[in-house]
Parts: C-alpha cells; structure tokens; sequence
C-alpha cells in the first residue's frame, strides 16, 4: 500500500466536536447614592451658620431703621396734619372775623380787619409750606389755593358793597362763605382724613416683631446642629455653638420686649396725645364755623335758620370733642359762649335786632367776642401742647431703635463668628 492511500484512508475511532464556548455577561455594578465626607459636611454647616448668623444681623438692622424712619415720617405726618388743620381754623377764623366785622356796617373795625387779613396771609403761607413738606397734597393743596383766591375776591366785592351801604354787599357776603364751605372746606377735610391715616398707620410697630421671629428660627437651626454634632462626635456640648445659641435666645428675648415696649408707648401716643391733638382741632374748627354761622344769622335778617342750624351742627360737634378731651375749664369756656350765644338768639327772636348785634360784636363784657376769644385762647394752649407731646413722643423713640438696629446686627455677627469656631474645632479633628 502506497503513502497516498494510506493518508486517504478513513480514520477510525470517535468522532471529536470542537469545544462550545459559553459567552458570560458581566455583571453591571449598581449606581450607589454619593455620600458626604464628615469633613465635607461640616464645612456645610459651619457655612449654613455663618449665613444664617448674618442673616439675622442684617434682618435686626433693617427691622428697626425702618421702625425709625416709619416713626419719623409719622412725626411729619402729623406735622403736616397740624398744618392742614391750622390752614382749616385759619379760613374759618376769617369768616367769622369778616361776617361778625359785617355786622357793623360802614368801614369795619380796625381790629378785626386785621384779624381777617392776619389769617388769610397765615393760610395761604401755610398752603406752600403743607405742599413743599408733603408731595402727595400737592395736587389738593393747589386747588385749595384757587378756592381761597376766589373765597377772599368775593369778600372783597362783599366789604366794597357794604361801606357803600348797598343791600347786595349781604349777598356777596353770604355767596363768600358759601363757597369757602363748599369749595374749600371740603378739600381741607380730605387732606385732614389722608395725614390723620398716614400719620396713624405709622404708629402701628406689629411688625417689627419680624426680627425676633427670625432669630427664634436661627436658634432652632442652631440647637439642630448642635444636635447632629452630639451624634457625630459623642460629645454633648459644642462650645462654640452653645454660646452662640445663647446669643440668639437673647436677640429672640430683648427683640420680643423691646418691640411690645415700642408697640406700648406708640399705642398711648396714638390713644394719648395724637386723639388729644385731633379732638382740640376738630373742636376748634367746630367752633369757628359755629361763630361765623351766629353773625350769618344776623345778617340774613329774620331769614337765617339754615344758619342757625349750621350753628347747632357745629356746636355739637365741638361739645363732643370737649368730651374726649375731659377738660372741664375748656368745657365750661364753651359752655360761657353758648350762654351769649342763646342770648342773642333770645334778642333776634324777640325783635331786637340791635341788641342782638350789639351782644355778637365788639368786645364788651357781655359780648359773643370776648367769651369766645377766652376759649378759643385756652383751645389753643391744649393744641400746642398736644402736638408738642406728639412730636416729643415720637422723636424720643429714634436713639433707641438706632441702638436696637446696631446691637441686633452685632448678634447676628457673633453668631456667626461663634458657631463657625464651634464647627471649626471638630473640623481640625480632620487635618
């Protein structure tokens, strides 16, 4: 047998497979959630107490500036609310000086010609001076200003006619004071009602309670974090965090107290000294209307009983207002006028006309003039007094919040120098 066919020759034996190799799928690892290094965590919170630390400095500082500076603008307010009453008591002060000076026909008196002119150049001085102090009533304040040109043209017209002893001076008189209450007077009372809101809701401090509220949720976060330390560590006390804490309970303390004190003492303002000051000017106001409306009377003649009943009006108003101010001399100096008044009222109405301008003129004794110039004169003292005490009040509360402002900004720093020490020390553990 040759090589070749022996190489050609089938093999016996088992037939052999070649090995199946089988593919294993790696295992995919899960995705862990990163943790935090303790070092990284308490760089976290030594930075969380330094924010909150400033946080509640910059807080108290703000709070109470603007506490200061609510009560500032306040004390103008009612600075300006004086001024726009005194413009209200000035215009009426000249009605009354100008229709009682009316009465005695021919040239007036030289004494309450000046009277007159004396309150007209008082309350246009004022109108300027309200309208640079307060932008707001600019507007108001201009077209009170119109209303007065017009009001003083006709009385004018009105004194021409009278020394010339002509009827239709009375009608120029009566379209005068017409016009000053129903152009004039009704402006003036909406700028009494927008200073007198003003004014008051800057006596209202409920919400400088802001800053206690916040150094209260500082302190929480601060005792929180104390607490993740004691658990960290095994160590009850952080020196650091635990004065600072402390810090904080007294910013949260003094700030709760000096607010409810703050909020006390503008409280007896607004129900003291800042009603009193209402109460005398409305009631001084009052009583002006109501001493032009008594000469009104007598100039129409037989023919005033809507003047009469202004008269009524207006004195009621003051009777109330003398009742808030519980000052029985004051009460007894109107009730003094009243008496006359019904006097003159008793000689009109039983036909003496004479008599009755007789007793509503000129400065006797017995005279509507002299009783009326007494109470308006002790009036006047308790204005001046009211509103002295309004300002004093007010301004006296500034040093103290300026002070509260700085030692509240203090606080905050401190707790947050001291609580970054605190976490600092646990972090040198690290390093």
């Amino acid at each position: 047998m040759t090589a070749t066919s022996a190489a050609s020759a089938p093999t016996t034996g088992p037939t052999q497979t070649p090995p199946q190799t089988t593919s294993v799928t790696p295992a995919v690892p899960q995705k862990q959630r990163p943790t935090r290094s303790t070092p990284r965590q308490l760089q976290l919170l030594s930075t969380g107490a330094v924010v909150v630390g400033v946080l509640v400095g910059l807080v108290g500082a703000l709070t109470f500036a603007f506490l200061a500076y609510t009560l500032h603008r306040a004390q103008a307010d009612a600075t300006q609310l004086i001024r726009v009453q005194k413009i209200q008591t000035d215009l009426l002060s000249a009605d009354a000086a100008a229709t009682n000076a009316f009465l005695v026909g021919g040239l007036e008196p030289a004494a309450q010609r000046a009277g007159y002119d004396s309150a007209v150049t008082d309350a246009s001085s004022l109108i300027a001076e309200a309208a640079r102090a307060q932008p707001a009533d600019a507007t108001a304040l201009a077209a009170l200003n119109t209303e007065l040109v017009d009001y003083t043209a006709s009385i004018e017209q009105a004194r021409a006619n009278n020394r010339q002893g002509l009827p239709v001076g009375a009608q120029y008189l009566r379209l005068a004071s017409a016009q000053l209450r129903s152009g004039a007077l009704p402006v003036l009372d909406e700028l009494v009602s927008a200073n007198t809101s003003r004014a008051a809701a800057g006596m209202h401090v409920g919400w400088g309670y802001l800053f206690p509220v916040v150094a209260l949720l500082a302190l929480a976060g601060f005792v929180v974090g104390q607490g993740w330390l004691a658990r960290r560590f095994h160590r009850r006390i952080n020196p650091g965090l635990l004065v600072a804490s402390v810090v904080l309970a007294v910013a949260v303390i003094a700030g709760l107290a000096g607010v409810a004190r703050l909020g006390g003492r503008v409280s007896d303002v607004r129900t003291g000294s800042f009603a009193d000051l209402n109460a005398a000017a409305t009631s001084r106001t009052g009583a002006y209307n109501a001493k032009a409306n008594e000469s009104l009377t007598l100039i129409a003649r037989g023919s005033g009983s809507a003047f009469d009943q202004a008269w009524t009006s207006s004195a009621a108003t003051v009777v109330q207002q003398l009742t808030l101010l519980d000052d029985p001399s004051l009460t007894g100096n109107w009730t003094a006028y009243a008496k006359v008044h019904t006097a003159i009222r008793a000689l009109d109405n039983g036909g003496n006309w004479d008599g009755a301008v007789a007793r509503a003129t000129g400065s006797a004794p017995d005279s509507a003039n002299l009783s009326f110039t007494t109470f308006d004169g002790a009036l006047a003292s308790v204005l001046d007094s009211a509103n002295a005490r309004t300002s004093t009040a007010l301004a006296g509360q500034t040093p103290g919040l300026v002070v509260a402002a700085v030692l509240a900004l203090l606080a905050g720093l401190a707790a947050a120098l001291l609580g970054r020490r605190g976490i600092a020390a646990r972090l040198r553990e690290y390093r």
